[in-house]
């Protein structure tokens, strides 16, 4: 039996240090899972705190663990649906993206620059319609597939994939016209 498996039946039993071993072997890798996945759009804390709920969860899941499917694999499903989950309780970033914060280590300058182009972006956003819109919103604030945002809007695949795509082009048409040549 493999290390894995045998960690994944010992967990199955209420094993508390086989989820310590499993913690110890997995965070770096779910850290990065959640990084990726929100777009590096969370703090560290915020990351951390993720993490901490994607392996409580495991926990409270345990007995539903297929000791067969690898702890990568089922790790990084909880990390995303814990990214989804998260973006979901937010206040929609898109209604007022303006009120952003703006990282700290950014000059004053700098921050001065994002903010306006923050500001120009939801200027942006509100000439859509209210369908691209919602599917840029679902897409890039949400963490939500264009199968999800196909089937949860009743449209194809392509078609969610060819909206988000002249959404993108008319939102970077929209911020170069302003002066922002490198969006």
């Amino acid at each position: 039996m493999t290390k894995e498996r045998t960690l994944a039946v010992k967990l199955k039993k209420g094993d508390t240090t086989a989820l310590k071993e499993i913690m110890d072997c997995y965070t770096g890798y779910v850290r990065t899972v959640i990084r990726n996945f929100s777009r590096g759009t969370f703090s560290e804390q915020d990351i951390d705190e993720l993490c901490s709920d994607v392996f409580f969860s495991l926990w409270q899941h345990r007995e539903n663990l297929d000791a067969h499917v690898g702890f990568r694999s089922y790790l990084s499903a909880i990390a995303r649906n814990a990214v989804k989950d998260r973006f979901k309780s937010e206040k929609p970033p898109f209604e007022d993206i303006s009120e952003l914060d703006i990282p700290s280590g950014f000059r004053i300058e700098e921050a001065a620059q994002l903010r306006e182009m923050i500001h120009c972006l939801d200027e942006g956003l509100s000439t859509l319609s209210e369908r691209d819109s919602e599917m840029f919103a679902r897409y890039y604030f949400y963490g939500e597939s264009t199968p999800e945002i196909a089937r949860k809007m009743d449209l194809s695949e392509s078609s969610v994939r060819s909206a988000l795509s002249r959404t993108r082009s008319k939102l970077r048409d929209y911020l170069m016209k302003r002066g922002f040549d490198y969006a």
